[in-house]
């Protein structure tokens, strides 16, 4: 989401705001210090949108004829119709889906391997698997980020995958996609760290940590933007809380889900505020400029 306009006190956002929409340019009139502000919800609308801006600012009070934006034709399906402003998203599904076919779901032992934290070897009823210091140093750094494509079940990679498109997708329209891919790739690494260091065991994976920094990202940013869409409710937040506080007992295990990486979960959680914090301030430290 873009900042491209404050109004003057004696200037009102209507007439604009119906030009853009004839134009198909999605964006938000916000009310802060008593002053309205026009946001624009996709960064790939900005230009037009500057130029439409420009126009109205040199006859405000004679309506702009433009010709009104043919309509987008719809893709068969919501995926190809939107990967192009959301390709990051769509790109660590595609991933988790190659990797899931790779390794059989968790079934091919020798191919998880080339996906865990720590390369491992089975010896009779035991694995051996190196501490992380010993990752490092072989500088097999690529395996900090690929527990996260690592799914066992299908369930698992549905369910990962279809909260990565829903929230991922929007998130990625509001911050770019090279902000956005910063952020999968912090929080998916630190995530994946978290959970060894604390369990010390590699067999583990999923987009899980990366869907807790999402939904911890996309619920606290209207609270510290002003203006900031509100993509995730208070109730759905509560829920995800609820479900990685269930994560610790053994309700899962009772009811045959087995073991869920949680802390994993909880440092996606932590880690995705972190970012929402450290964004913030960047933003607001810019827009004073």
């Amino acid at each position: 989401m873009v900042l491209l306009y404050e109004f003057a006190v004696n200037e009102s956002p209507e007439p604009l705001s119906k030009i853009l929409w004839q134009q198909r340019i999605g964006h938000r009139i916000v009310q802060s210090n008593n002053r309205d502000q026009l946001w624009v919800l996709d960064p790939s609308d900005t230009h037009k949108a500057m130029e439409i801006l420009q126009l109205w600012q040199h006859s405000p009070d004679e309506g702009l004829e433009l010709p009104e934006a043919p309509k987008r034709q719809k893709s068969s399906s919501p995926v190809f119709q939107q990967w192009h402003k959301s390709p990051m998203a769509l790109a660590f599904i595609v991933l988790s889906c190659l990797v899931a076919v790779i390794t059989g779901l968790g079934e091919y032992l020798d191919t998880i391997s080339w996906f865990t934290i720590s390369s491992f070897e089975v010896i009779g009823n035991r694995i051996q698997f190196d501490p992380l210091a010993e990752v490092l140093s072989k500088g097999e750094y690529w395996r900090l980020l690929t527990p996260a494509f690592l799914h066992f079940g299908i369930a698992h990679l549905i369910f990962n995958s279809l909260w990565v498109w829903e929230v991922g997708r929007k998130l990625e329209r509001l911050m770019g996609s090279l902000i956005w891919l910063a952020f999968a790739v912090f929080v998916s690494v630190v995530s994946n760290i978290g959970q060894y260091l604390i369990n010390g065991y590699p067999l583990f994976g999923g987009l899980s940590g990366l869907v807790y920094g999402l939904i911890a990202f996309a619920w606290v940013m209207p609270y510290l933007i002003k203006g900031w869409p509100p993509i995730i409710s208070k109730p759905l937040m509560i829920f995800f809380v609820v479900w990685l506080m269930a994560g610790y007992t053994d309700v899962f295990s009772a009811l045959g889900l087995g073991n869920m990486a949680n802390e994993a979960h909880l440092m996606g959680l932590v880690s995705g505020l972190v970012f929402a914090g450290v964004y913030s301030l960047l933003w607001k430290l810019i827009k004073q400029r």
